[in-house]
């Protein structure tokens, strides 16, 4: 069986960004996902519009505000996958992100393992997006 891949999404205010963030996680090519957005107190309609997205791969829940790393401490504590996609509430994923990623695992059976990627920054338009290429999102030898 494939692996399961938990998508967990701290939110705080993002109303304006979290139904293109949340279809970007719905939309991968890779099937077995969960969808896990934390909800952390926001003073917006964040978590009435992530809600419209909810289904049986995306749950939405919603905490007190204690900040982005108590949100994703508990969005960890709900994931069940095998790996962890990380995913800020006004970002978006290249449609076929993670089943690259876990493509170029091969037959690595480490279970501490971190697998970047490139990213754009944009403004508006994803299709402007430049791609910036660090250290981090080369091919790197194992340390």
């Amino acid at each position: 069986m494939k692996p399961l891949v938990s998508i967990l999404i701290p939110a705080y205010n993002a109303e304006e960004w979290i139904t293109d963030t949340l279809q970007s996680a719905i939309s991968q090519t890779w099937q077995r996902k969960e969808i896990i957005v934390v909800d952390d107190g926001s003073r917006d309609r964040t978590a009435e519009v992530a809600r419209r997205l909810a289904s049986k791969q995306v749950a939405v829940v919603t905490v007190p505000n204690r900040g982005a790393a108590a949100a994703r401490n508990h969005a960890m504590r709900l994931s069940q996958g095998d790996f962890i996609q990380w995913l800020d509430a006004d970002d978006l994923l290249t449609m076929d992100k993670i089943e690259r990623q876990l493509a170029a695992l091969g037959e690595v059976q480490d279970t501490r393992v971190l697998l970047s990627s490139p990213w754009a920054p944009f403004y508006y338009r994803t299709q402007r997006a430049r791609f910036v290429h660090t250290s981090l999102c080369q091919d790197l030898s194992p340390l």
